[in-house]
């Protein structure tokens, strides 16, 4: 049998179900445990990162404002100072000519030609040049003339003045030094005329005042102002900047004051590449090292909500950074500037719950949203250096650290596996078992849902399924009993409805239809009136009842035997119709049972002992029929022929049946009479003579 779905696959579903549910609870209980200590594992490898990277980058940032520190009483940088000062005031007076001056100007194309590729607008050239005569005359000598490559490999001009001599001497010590700390070029400022009196990377700035000049209002600037607020033995440090002398890249100054014994000769300002920084963050880009794996990340961020350290996604591809930039929203002009100074730094914004705590002066560990729009596990604290605002951050994506829990998910998959093919086996072998005894009687059960009301049910023993088995025997025999009786109904119903409808309307009337009319054009209307019924009242009633019963019955019997539709039905008038769907009145089916019904039905009073009287009459013609009204059924005809029918039967004599010229023009003349009085209506005769009697 296969009616649904059988009990035993039903029964081998459950049990494997049932053990499948508990090996996944155990599971999932186990993966929120495993996933909890995984993401705390994570969370505090980050936390113990951030705080290693915060302190290097305390120590590192200490360590080179002491190194800087140092250096302001560097008996070698003092001498330099005051012999490159004292050269450089010499020159005052010595005038470069335009030419040497538009070969000044024409170095100054290396930094700013490279702003025509983003389409910004050039720093005005005029503001770069020095204002004063030594200022261009060693920017002359050694930017303009200088033809070594790099810049600072040119100890000496070769222009025989005392400037040249001094930085002769000076430059070697002062160029070893800066690479000795990573510097990417060391500025010596003169105390009296707050001009950069020497370069090591000789770029163009020198020469340039460090108040009024056209740095004056950047990162060289303000790391001049801040040793103002600075002790003399101290060192200042500024915000990375974008520093337009060093190609636009950003960098960070750090300054302090160069002094001889008790005297102030001057500052020295080192400039170091975010690059340095970077790789302190990072330690190198060594990310493994770091225990960051594939997606972490440790970087800085300003109190400007800007990145200060190149980030690990623009390290492995930039191209691939900018188009997630861009397609998270990020600003087009934006992007073009990272393009354009090789780096995100001062340009990518950070904005999420792990700065705003930081700035708050709070740590932060927890789940967030990186400036790449990725899900991260992040950790971030301030980082103590000097006013900066800076926070250092450790993050890695939420995918990654889900990697272990994805290896034991795989484990848990596998023991799945296993355990649903044994549970599989096992549950299909006992539902076998429990499901024999029940196939029969589920045959048994379809065979009744089939209406095999007669069926066999087999006798399953003194139990649960024997008692549904005897249980299922007496609703078979209870619906055999009932089926009996709907089949009695529903034939007393459609012998209900033929009584008072024609046959080919009774199953449209079943069916639900309500409005039924047919316009007939071929029929012949039959009209009986029935005179002698006697008012029922008193002992008369029953007989009353009974002779009306007869007569509706014998009636019926003879329209049915002609085949011949009752249209309507009252006490002392019937009507009936033929022809009705023919293409003929079919006026000889009229007559016979007009015949009939003359000659039968007052044999039915005469039964009871009631004396009745029977007058026919015929009209065919155009009649309209149909179910009447939606509430109750009945049948009606109408039309001309209904009410000449009528009017004939009502002037009949007892037992005659008249007929008018409708019906007439059917017959032949041999069986009519024509009626003495009446013009148009005949009387049928039996061949002998009128039917009836005057």
């Amino acid at each position: 049998m296969s009616r649904g779905r059988s009990l035993r696959a039903r029964l081998t579903r459950r049990l494997v179900g049932l053990g499948l549910v508990s090996v996944i609870l155990l599971a999932a209980v186990n993966l929120v445990v495993v996933y909890g200590l995984l993401e705390r594992g994570a969370t505090d490898q980050l936390d113990t990162l951030r705080n290693l990277r915060a302190d290097t980058v305390e120590q590192t940032i200490d360590s080179a404002l002491n190194r800087v520190a140092v250096m302001g009483t560097d008996p070698g940088v003092g001498f330099a100072l005051a012999d490159l000062s004292e050269g450089y005031a010499a020159l005052d007076g010595t005038e470069v000519d335009d030419a040497q001056l538009d070969e000044v100007v024409a170095t100054y194309a290396e930094v700013t030609d490279r702003y025509d590729a983003v389409d910004a607008v050039r720093p005005p050239t005029d503001e770069l040049v020095p204002t004063d005569d030594a200022g261009r005359y060693v920017q002359y000598q050694y930017l303009a003339r200088n033809g070594a490559e790099p810049r600072s490999d040119l100890d000496d001009a070769g222009d025989g003045s005392a400037y040249s001599a001094a930085h002769a001497e000076h430059h070697p010590f002062l160029r070893d030094l800066a690479t000795s700390i990573g510097a990417q070029d060391i500025l010596l400022v003169d105390l009296q005329t707050a001009d950069v009196v020497y370069s090591v990377s000789k770029r163009i700035d020198l020469g340039t005042d460090v108040v009024d000049g056209p740095y004056a209002d950047g990162g060289l600037g303000d790391v001049v102002d801040k040793l103002t607020g600075t002790a003399v033995d101290s060192a200042a440090i500024a915000d990375t900047n974008f520093y337009l002398p060093d190609a636009s890249e950003p960098v960070v100054h750090i300054a302090t004051s160069v002094r001889s014994n008790a005297e102030v000769l001057g500052v020295v300002v080192v400039v170091l590449h975010t690059d340095r920084l970077t790789e302190i963050v990072t330690s190198g880009q060594q990310w493994d090292l770091l225990g960051l794996g594939d997606t972490g990340d440790a970087y800085l961020v300003g109190a400007d909500r800007t990145i200060r350290t190149v980030p690990r996604p623009w390290f492995e591809d930039p191209d691939a950074y900018l188009d997630r930039f861009l397609d998270i929203g990020g600003d087009e002009r934006a992007a073009e500037l990272m393009a354009f100074t090789g780096s995100p730094v001062l340009l990518q914004p950070v904005d999420n719950a792990a700065i705003d705590a930081a700035l708050e002066g709070e740590s932060f560990s927890g789940s967030t949203t990186n400036f790449l729009d990725r899900a991260t596990l992040t950790s971030a604290s301030p980082v103590d250096v000097a006013d900066l605002g800076w926070i250092v951050v450790t993050e890695q994506e939420v995918s990654e650290t889900r990697d272990e829990l994805m290896r034991f998910v795989v484990a848990i998959l596998i023991v799945l596996a296993v355990l649903l093919t044994s549970l599989a086996v096992i549950g299909m072998l006992l539902a076998r078992v429990l499901a024999r005894p029940v196939r029969p009687l589920v045959e048994a059960a379809g065979r009744i849902a089939d209406g095999d009301y007669q069926t066999g049910v087999p006798d399953l023993g003194r139990n649960e399924l024997g008692d549904v088995g005897r249980q299922l025997e007496l609703v078979a025999a209870r619906l055999r009993e009932q089926e009996a009786s709907i089949e009695a109904e529903e034939e007393r119903i459609n012998e209900m409805l033929a009584s008072v409808l024609p046959p080919s309307l009774v199953d449209r009337v079943r069916s639900g239809e309500r409005e039924l009319a047919e316009v007939v054009d071929t029929a012949t209307v039959v009209s009986i009136a029935i005179r002698g019924i006697p008012a029922p009242s008193g002992a008369d009633q029953d007989a009353v009842v009974e002779l009306t019963t007869r007569l509706a019955d014998e009636a019926a019997a003879l329209a049915r035997h002609h085949g011949v539709e009752r249209a309507q039905a009252a006490l002392e008038h019937q009507t009936y119709v033929t022809g009705r769907g023919t293409p003929s009145v079919d006026a000889a089916r009229a007559i016979a049972f007009a015949r009939d019904a003359a000659a039968q039905l007052p044999h039915v009073g005469t039964d009871l002992g009631i004396g009745i009287s029977i007058g026919v009459g015929l009209s065919a013609g155009l009649v309209a029929t149909g179910v009447l009204g939606s509430n109750q059924v009945t049948f009606g005809v109408w039309g001309t022929p209904v009410g000449s029918a009528i009017e004939l039967s009502d002037r009949a004599e007892p037992g005659e049946i008249r007929l008018d010229n409708t019906v007439f023009d059917e017959l032949d003349d041999d069986i009519t009479t024509p009626v003495d009085d009446a013009d148009a209506e005949w009387i049928l005769t039996d061949g002998d003579g009128p039917t009836g009697g005057r």
